[in-house]
């Protein structure tokens, strides 16, 4: 897949001095994800310790596209690194399994795995929606193993950014019309409602008609991560109480992150609970960090060094 390629990959190649292992998270609530272990073979021993924990983007997933070229990046730099599949992975937005309020469960289905394993220290890291799924898994449940957080991309809201792109396309339906019909749709309690369906939003990510511009969701999962009261896709809502140090990777020329929604983020955290807030834009990047794999993996394990410990 052209999401999986860097400039220089080489599929067989890129691993040989990595043990890759595939592994299963089975969550509290009976789900079972995919999940993949890269362990370095080489480089410092005290970054092999630190475990980061990769969290997939919008209809992604735990071995495509910028996961994958930052877990192979990452442990090629010593770091031990799981990347992970949750419920909002691949299509689950489309086929009503993908609610995002849920994801928790996932996160610590991962961080069981890797005390299993007799890992201490765990670092977060999320992709684009996986930054909003971190900041609010740490803000929320504040292990104390997890030393930090780590976000790519980061959208300031998820629900914000797509009722704004539908605004800007002039979607049909709109945001609020959709809003008013998952409203009583899923009326009383959305999360146990039967009455779910599939719908597709036209020009909901271009100006034309095609089907390339379309979205597809089910009500239940729209509703639990771009709907209005999905707080816990709102970063500006969560980051303020991040307990950990946390640094922002944002990419300098991306089209679907806005250039002050990072700089927005990071002043909300300095203000909060944060003990340290590290903001940094990798030059030229694209929102998938197309071309750029060596400066923000370089810029990602110097943000890491001081986290390994002893």
């Amino acid at each position: 897949m052209p999401g999986a390629m860097g400039p220089r990959v080489l599929f067989g190649r890129d691993d040989r001095a990595i043990q890759v292992r595939l592994l299963m998270l089975d969550t509290e609530d009976g789900k079972h994800w995919d999940a993949v272990l890269f362990r370095p073979r080489t480089g410092p021993p005290a970054r092999h310790r630190l475990a980061v924990v990769v969290v997939h983007g919008s209809v992604g997933n735990y071995l495509t596209g910028l996961p994958r070229r930052v877990g192979f990046g990452l442990a090629g730099a010593g770091f031990t690194v799981l990347s992970i599949n949750t419920r909002m992975a691949n299509y689950g937005v489309f086929f009503g399994g993908g609610l995002m309020h849920r994801t928790p469960l996932d996160i610590d289905a991962a961080l069981a795995l890797l005390r299993r394993l007799g890992f201490q220290r765990i670092v977060l890291c999320g992709f684009s929606m996986g930054s909003a799924m971190v900041t609010n898994y740490q803000a929320l449940r504040r292990p104390d193993d997890v030393v930090g957080v780590a976000t790519l991309a980061h959208p300031r809201s998820l629900p914000e950014a797509l009722r704004g792109r539908w605004e800007r396309f002039g979607a049909t339906p709109s945001y609020a019309e959709v809003t008013a019909e998952a409203r009583a749709r899923l009326a009383p309690d959305p999360e146990t409602s039967e009455n779910d369906r599939i719908f597709v939003v036209r020009r909901a990510t271009g100006t034309s008609d095609a089907p390339i511009d379309a979205e597809i969701w089910t009500y239940k999962t729209w509703w639990f991560s771009r709907g209005p009261e999905a707080q816990h896709a709102d970063s500006r809502l969560r980051i303020g109480s991040v307990t950990v140090p946390i640094a922002l990777f944002q990419a300098g020329r991306d089209d679907l992150v806005g250039p002050t929604e990072g700089p927005e983020l990071a002043a909300i955290a300095r203000q909060g609970s944060a003990p340290a807030v590290e903001l940094e834009t990798i030059d030229g990047a694209d929102h998938v960090f197309s071309g750029r794999d060596r400066q923000l993996v370089e810029a990602v394990a110097a943000w890491l060094d001081p986290l390994v410990g002893r």
